[in-house]
């Protein structure tokens, strides 16, 4: 009997968007944005698509596949995710596919706020937070094993909410108030990120180094992409390591290994035309775990399709191709546990926490917010501050350094906000090993 040695973490992504809705004549529109062809927008047309009817210059399968009648069946209603939901999230379903201790699947629902846009013709539910609370409560419900997590994209100049762009540096005025938000309503902070659309750049890279300190975004393939596609650099990750191990990135750049002080992973698709996560990548993350004692094997889908399909098929293949690696101990996990154990010894996880500290003083005549590590070190150069008014507004802002990485203060005056004007403030910070804290000062 071979000793088990080594750990593949399985870490199931799910970009958690809600409902979506696409008519048929919006089916024919992505049609010509993604491939460039003009078809009239008729179901016998799109059956044409479905069935490989229509010369598409050697591209009729993959066209096909994104066409496809499981891929264009959108949960476009809560009542549709609800039904899914309650059978993926069932213990008996998640027991289908029980890990090497016994446990069964965990998912880590990366949850989006759609706001800021001026039109919604896939019918996206809006507002700040109504996504994220609906699955707090599906966990609640369910007593799940999952976690959730971040997601977000950058705002289009058109404004449509079926489109994305991939600036971050347009996009943080929605992006801080999302945040904002999410600490002083939910005492919550993202510890982990997954990139809309799989796109990083250089201004979200930077963004992201500051504050968050894991990224399941890389879309590196051991094959190269072929598929004829007009959406240039959406997730391209050609220069990035293909191995299933996290990597410190490069300041220069994102895709390279560096010396930056968050870790990106590898995390690829199921259940969507491209960037699959076929037998091969699989095989390769297990030969991973062999080399180097423990690897992560993460991949990434949609709540507003069944997800069903796509689990049965992956988590089918992952336990077929584990029974030819012995060694190997498969462990379903979430997003946070999988790098902290490949990354990280448990003694520094859990000695290091991370405590802030933080109280509002009146010094020299002025009300000064004054903010300290009382364990531990900051991800990034500062805790983030988000303060709620009475008058139902949210703002972030940056603190003064008192001393460098260990205490800093804010003052509240005419240059910034009166402190009889706030209701509430928050606090917040990751450590570089995934822990938190936040800390509501009392004023």
């Amino acid at each position: 009997m071979n000793d088990v040695s080594h750990k593949l973490y399985i870490v199931h992504c799910v970009d958690t968007e809600g409902p979506l809705y696409e008519s048929l004549q919006e089916s024919f529109t992505r049609l010509s944005d993604i491939y460039g062809i003009e078809l009239e927008p008729t179901k016998e047309n799109l059956l044409r698509i479905q069935n490989q009817e229509i010369d598409f210059d050697g591209n009729e399968v993959n066209i096909a596949k994104a066409f496809s009648k499981h891929l264009i069946n959108y949960n476009d209603n809560w009542k549709k995710i609800d039904l899914m939901l309650s059978n993926i999230m069932s213990y008996e379903y998640r027991s289908k596919f029980l890990d090497s201790l016994g446990n069964g699947i965990i998912y880590n629902w990366h949850c989006l706020d759609h706001v800021g846009y001026d039109s919604n013709i896939r019918k996206k539910e809006m507002g700040y937070g109504k996504i994220f609370e609906y699955y707090c409560q599906k966990i609640k419900e369910h007593d799940a094993p999952d976690k959730i997590y971040w997601h977000f994209h950058p705002t289009a100049y058109s404004k449509a909410a079926h489109l994305s762009s991939t600036s971050y540096d347009n996009s943080y005025e929605k992006l801080h108030q999302i945040l904002s938000r999410r600490v002083i309503d939910n005492n919550w902070f993202p510890v982990i990120n997954r990139a809309g659309f799989h796109a990083i750049r250089q201004d979200s890279s930077f963004f992201l180094e500051q504050w968050i300190p894991f990224d399941y975004s890389n879309q590196s393939l051991l094959s190269k992409c072929t598929e004829k596609t007009r959406r240039v650099g959406y997730g391209i990750w050609h220069r990035a390591p293909k191995e299933w191990v996290p990597f410190h990135p490069s300041y220069e750049d994102y895709q390279l290994p560096g010396n930056m002080n968050r870790l990106t992973t590898k995390c690829l698709n199921i259940g969507t035309r491209e960037n699959l996560l076929d037998d091969n990548e699989i095989e390769f993350a297990f030969q991973n775990a062999q080399e180097y004692g423990s690897a992560i094997l993460s991949f990434t889908n949609h709540d507003f399709r069944d997800m069903s399909l796509d689990v049965d098929d992956i988590y089918k293949r992952i336990h077929t191709i584990s029974a030819k690696y012995k060694n190997v101990e498969i462990i379903n996990s979430d997003a946070k546990h999988a790098m902290q154990k490949v990354m990280f010894e448990d003694i520094e996880v859990t000695d290091n926490k991370i405590k802030l500290k933080s109280e509002v003083i009146l010094e020299d005549g002025l009300h000064k917010l004054i903010v300290w590590c009382e364990n531990g070190l900051v991800f990034g150069s500062q805790p983030y501050l988000a303060i709620k008014t009475i008058s139902g507004e949210y703002y972030h802002d940056n603190l003064y350094e008192k001393k460098v990485g260990f205490s800093w203060e804010y003052v509240f005056d005419k240059s910034s906000i009166e402190i009889q004007e706030i209701e509430k403030i928050g606090v917040a910070s990751n450590d570089k090993y995934g822990n938190q804290s936040i800390s509501f000062p009392i004023f």
